[in-house]
């Protein structure tokens, strides 16, 4: 049963939390590696390997969907509460449900945004392939399954269309999006690639809006490495450091740094969002009735 929450096994299930709340409870459970000196991550705590496949082939989640999971994740800044998403993740997905829409589902989400669609819509080619590529993860939703053929053409469109709008920062990863998700669910990595490819573009035109760029990014390096080099502040480490020097010498930068730090934890809240958006879909999923447990009407 592809794509059908934990096989439609309760026990498959149970065995998946026992093993993740075990590394937790034993202060195993990392961000990465996978499986490596008895620390595991999301994945590799319930297959004890490295192994994305065995995990989504084990749980009955779509492969892209757990392609994608350790980079929601990723997106909890705190261990303990990057833990607690990975038992929500499972505790909240329903035994039975089909998850077959999902992957779809969430790069339709990713799809449907307005900020990304005020950039697209300034190159008409490029918004068609967009409008073209929601409509054909709604049609897989349906049950409709679109040929290879279509995928692979509008996914050429959409490189030909990015290649020919220049050489803007937020227009070409705009772009990068859309190219992103011109694959079926079922492709191994378009979820993560479309959540990395519009986390790249948020963050971009996020840090655009306070004028935060590359160079002042490298002055901020710069000035702690040659504080290192110095001894300079060396009774301080880490950020505090950084702002013990920025705030002394350079107070406009230490602002600008601050606003900095502030839009990437933004961007991480995003991935939280979307994390926990994906949780819901898989709640309301809808429950695929086998031989083994009768339709609600025969019950």
């Amino acid at each position: 049963m592809a794509d059908i929450a934990f096989h439609d096994d309760p026990a498959i299930k149970a065995q998946a939390q026992a093993r993740l709340r075990h590394h937790v409870a034993a202060g195993s459970f990392v961000y990465f590696p996978a499986w490596e000196n008895g620390q595991a991550n999301v994945i590799g705590a319930v297959v004890e390997a490295d192994d994305t496949p065995a995990y989504a082939e084990r749980l009955g989640y779509p492969i892209a969907l757990a392609e994608a999971l350790p980079g929601l994740v990723n997106g909890f800044l705190q261990r303990d509460e990057a833990a607690a998403f990975a038992e929500a993740w499972l505790a909240r997905t329903p035994v039975g449900v089909d998850l077959s829409r999902i992957v779809s589902q969430l790069v339709l989400f990713l799809l449907d945004d307005a900020g990304l669609a005020a950039i697209t819509g300034r190159h008409l080619e490029l918004e068609q392939c967009r409008q073209t590529i929601m409509a054909l993860h709604r049609q897989a939703m349906d049950g409709d399954m679109p040929d290879r053929k279509a995928w692979k053409s509008v996914r050429m469109a959409a490189v030909a269309a990015t290649d020919r709008i220049g050489d803007a920062p937020l227009d070409r990863q705009a772009g990068g999006v859309v190219e992103a998700a011109a694959w079926p669910g079922t492709m191994r990595t378009v979820l993560r690639d479309t959540l990395t490819a519009r986390g790249t573009l948020d963050l971009t035109r996020s840090l655009a809006e306070i004028d935060w760029t590359d160079e002042k990014e490298s002055r901020v390096f710069k000035l702690r490495e040659q504080a290192e080099k110095d001894g300079y502040k060396a009774e301080l480490s880490g950020l505090e450091r950084v702002f013990a020097i920025l705030d002394g010498d350079h107070p406009a930068l230490a602002r600008g740094f601050r606003q900095r730090l502030q839009r990437l934890e933004e961007s991480s809240a995003q991935y939280r969002s979307i994390g926990w958006q994906a949780i819901e879909m898989m709640e309301n999923a809808p429950i695929i009735a086998t031989a083994s447990k009768p339709a609600n009407k025969e019950v």
